[in-house]
Formats: C-alpha cells, sequence, structure tokens
C-alpha cells in the first residue's frame, strides 16, 4: 500500500511535469474556406478557433483543434445565416479535429486524425508547413474538403448547386506554456 501511495503522490507528478503544452493564440490564427458556384466564389474565415498540442520530451503527440461553425464570416450576413440553416449548426454546432499522429520535420508537418464536421468524422491527412522557433510554432497550409462526405446538403442558385469541394485555408500559431 505504501509503494503505491508513493507511486502516486510523487511519480504522477513528474509524469504531468514531463509533458508541455502549446496554446493555440486565437488573435493570430485563422481558417478560411473557399467556395465555388457557377456565378460567383467566396469565402468565410474563422477568427476565432481555439487548440492545443501536447509535447512530451521535444516531441509533439496530441493536437487538438476546435471552433464554432457560427463564427465563420463571408462578409455577408445572408449568405451566412442561409449556411447555418443547411449545416444545421443548433445540432452540429463546432467543427473538431484531434490526432495523436504527429511526425515534424524541419520545416514540415505531417498530422493523421479524425475531422469531426456535421455530425461525421472522416480521417484526414494534413500535410502543412511547419515553423517552430524557441517557444512558437506556425502550421499553415490548406487542404480540401468535400461536403458530401459529410452529408451535406448543398445549396443551389439557378437551379444550380455550389460545388462539392471547399479549400481550407489555415495559419495556426502556437506559443508553448
Amino acid at each position: 500500500m505504501r509503494k503505491l501511495l508513493f507511486k502516486i503522490l510523487f511519480l504522477l507528478p513528474l509524469l504531468l511535469l514531463a509533458q508541455e503544452r502549446w496554446a493555440l493564440d486565437t488573435e493570430a490564427s485563422y481558417i478560411t474556406y473557399d467556395a465555388d458556384h457557377f456565378l460567383h466564389a467566396w469565402s468565410g474565415t474563422n477568427n476565432n478557433v481555439k487548440g492545443v498540442i501536447v509535447s512530451e520530451e521535444n516531441e509533439f503527440k496530441k493536437i487538438a483543434i476546435a471552433m464554432f461553425v457560427r463564427d465563420f464570416d463571408s462578409k455577408n450576413s445572408n449568405r451566412d445565416n442561409n449556411a447555418l440553416e443547411i449545416l444545421e449548426v443548433l445540432k452540429f454546432p463546432k467543427i473538431e479535429f484531434f490526432s495523436d499522429n504527429i511526425v515534424l520535420t524541419e520545416d514540415k508537418i505531417l498530422i493523421e486524425g479524425a475531422l469531426n464536421f456535421h455530425g461525421i468524422g472522416i480521417e484526414k491527412t494534413i500535410d502543412a508547413k511547419a515553423n517552430l522557433r524557441k517557444n512558437k510554432l506556425i502550421i499553415s497550409g490548406d487542404f480540401q474538403m468535400l461536403l458530401s462526405d459529410f452529408k451535406v446538403t448543398r445549396p443551389s442558385f439557378m437551379m444550380k448547386k455550389i460545388e462539392d469541394d471547399l479549400k481550407l485555408t489555415y495559419e495556426l500559431h502556437f506559443t508553448r506554456l
């Protein structure tokens, strides 16, 4: 019993101290989507992204990113309100990404994880640029996402639906705590 108590009281804090956390700087970070219709293209940006990275012994172990759908702004309130209705934001308010499979090289980061959107999770591999300097990490890049993968009913205008694929561009600034 004494050994167990010793382990809990003295070794557990040491294990917890071995982990470092990196917090996402919401002020500097963003995620933008680009959408297309045959008549025009538009984009919407979310400047209220939340996230954290956990590292151990200078190696990134886990990353979690979350944002609310309502925080995307396309500079057209009518379009944004229609998107909230189509995306069933009351039922599925958040977009989340989680990974515990991260490979960082000098200037690249490969992240394999789960992207959850509109109540559906899919496995997604993110290949991004990484800029690691002392206590700062900037991850940036883009990837394609299909609305049909998430069972989103594409809106139509002039009897033509918007394109199925969205391009997501991001720049995520992390600071070591």
